[in-house]
């Protein structure tokens, strides 16, 4: 994605450093992140800095999130402390993307304003008209976030989620600046 790192009013999106695994280890020590998100919790710091090291590895090469995870760190943009990340990744042939902002920093809006920015410069970026996010059903803080950030609810299904199968709501953005014949 070119002309990182992306800013918004009050963030920082941008490519992931080694140093920032220990940031990613007290994001992943948090209960809704051990609950939500069991995939994104690593061991130990040795653990969380080779995920560092992949999703940079990811970013330069194949840097494209229709062939790999293309995931950036999302940061204040004033303390430049990392609240969380947001990425998006192949899934069913079309990018599916992600989000965790830290929950310290949730109920400010963040997580809306950097998944809304990642949208818009992935859709550009990378032409695509249509990105899907998927949720557990129960997750209702993560639905309206989604919907917040200009997702439509587009089903309820039970699918591979986070290591089991799980229900799960399914959401579509779409590009106000690109057109999808896709439904």
């Amino acid at each position: 994605m070119p002309l990182l790192p992306l800013r918004t009013p009050r963030l920082r999106l941008r490519e992931f450093r080694l140093e920032d695994a220990p940031d990613i280890m007290r994001l992943n020590a948090e209960p809704s992140t051990r609950r939500g998100l069991p995939s994104h919790v690593y061991r130990d710091i040795d653990e969380a800095t080779q995920a560092m090291g992949f999703l940079i590895a990811c970013v330069a090469s194949p840097g494209d999130p229709r062939r790999g995870p293309y995931v950036l760190a999302v940061e204040h943009g004033q303390t430049r402390e990392l609240l969380g990340h947001v990425g998006g990744s192949p899934l069913d042939g079309e990018v599916e993307v992600s989000y965790a902002i830290a929950e310290a920093w949730r109920g400010h809006g963040y997580g809306t304003e950097a998944l809304a920015c990642f949208c818009e410069r992935l859709s550009a970026a990378f032409g695509l008209s249509s990105l899907i996010a998927v949720t557990a059903l129960e997750n209702a803080r993560s639905r309206r976030l989604l919907e917040r950030a200009g997702f439509v609810h587009a089903c309820d299904e039970t699918m591979a989620f986070q290591g089991t199968q799980r229900d799960v709501s399914r959401y579509r953005w779409r590009s106000p600046n690109l057109n999808d014949a896709r439904v």
